[in-house]
């Protein structure tokens, strides 16, 4: 009895192996599968697209230089005689191939190849060839329930940690704007106020808080954080120079450690406007004078500190104050829409500028 259940488990294994077939196919097979509508390329269980335009230029990048890419999953079903392919997993990946091949991509920055600036219709035919030729790997399972296929795209994607947009932004640009963040974050000013938590250290979140820092000082308050791939893009060389760049910024944090000073009673890193969203606002109010050639005036410090303080005491959703009960509701809810970082500038700008001549 016990050997024929270990040969009925055997075979029950082999059977759940042998639904998966592996099998290498030329870009050029799918582009026919996709033109012939025979893939399917986002099941409803699905990520949207999420992939930037810098991250789909680097795959084309990876195909040219023969580097393999991690296997696509797909379930694969018959249909009147015919083979149809369902993507379960490796969506994103197809979909910057096939942008490239409909000439919707351009070979630019981070790529820095002899084909820069070109797309696909522009290549030799022996460049259109390489890529057409590139071989993928993929695993099908014929004819799955839909309980399998969930239960795979869940296992590929459930035990890895993804890639939070900054971790993105690290492998996919390498121009002055992601750089020059890089460098200041290191400065003491941060670490001193205490500013960023180890977590967002570790998952690189103070990077990307910089890079909205250096948004402001570029070109103004933004929306959330939807500049900064454009701006790691568009700044990828400053025209003005990196140490310019770097000396506006730290001109600004010099005036906030002035302001907050130890003679002034304060210590910045024990007030609220250590908190990014206070932080922020402040900054954006300070760049905005100093680009307007103001400079503080010292004997108006000790009446600024003074408003300062009474602030950081009185601030809260439940402030009898309207402004500072509106202040401290905009600094948490939709803290980083434009409009709520524009209602926080100009109420620190009518404060802070009494202290600027």
């Amino acid at each position: 009895m016990y050997f024929w259940l270990k040969v009925v488990i055997v075979k029950l294994r082999e059977e759940i192996f042998m639904k998966w077939k592996s099998a290498h196919y030329p870009i050029s097979d799918i582009r026919d599968w996709r033109n012939d509508e025979k893939l399917e390329i986002r099941p409803d269980f699905q990520r949207k697209e999420v992939w930037s335009t810098a991250a789909k230029i680097m795959l084309i990048d990876t195909i040219f230089s023969n580097i393999p890419m991690p296997k696509i999953y797909v379930e694969s079903i018959i249909r009147d005689g015919k083979t149809y392919r369902i993507v379960i997993d490796g969506q994103q990946r197809l979909t910057a191939i096939f942008d490239f091949l409909d000439d919707k991509l351009i070979l630019k920055k981070p790529y820095e190849g002899i084909l820069i600036g070109k797309k696909y219709s522009d290549l030799s035919q022996e460049d259109q060839d390489k890529i057409l030729g590139y071989e993928i790997d993929f695993n099908a399972i014929e004819n799955p329930t839909e309980e399998e296929v969930r239960n795979l795209y869940s296992r590929v994607n459930k035990y890895t940690v993804q890639l939070n947009r900054q971790e993105l932004r690290k492998a996919d640009y390498s121009g002055d704007f992601i750089k020059l963040a890089e460098e200041l974050v290191e400065l003491p000013f941060f670490d001193d106020g205490r500013v960023f938590s180890a977590k967002m250290t570790r998952r690189m979140l103070d990077v990307e808080y910089v890079e909205e820092l250096l948004c402001v000082l570029l070109d103004g308050i933004q929306d959330k954080k939807k500049c900064i791939d454009e701006f790691c893009e568009k700044y990828a060389v400053f025209e003005e120079g990196v140490d310019n760049v770097r000396q506006k910024f730290m001109d600004v944090l010099k005036d906030i450690e002035m302001i907050f000073s130890e003679e002034s009673g304060m210590d910045f890193a024990k007030t609220r406007f250590r908190q990014r969203s206070d932080l922020y606002s402040l900054f954006c109010v300070i760049v905005d004078l100093q680009k307007s050639k103001q400079v503080i005036a010292h004997e108006k410090l000790a009446a600024l500190r003074e408003e300062l303080k009474e602030l950081d005491k009185k601030i809260e959703p439940m402030s009898e104050n309207e402004q500072y009960r509106e202040y401290a509701i905009r600094c948490t809810s939709d803290a980083n829409s434009q409009s709520s970082r524009k209602w926080r500038y100009d109420f620190l700008h009518s404060i802070i500028q009494k202290a600027y001549e």
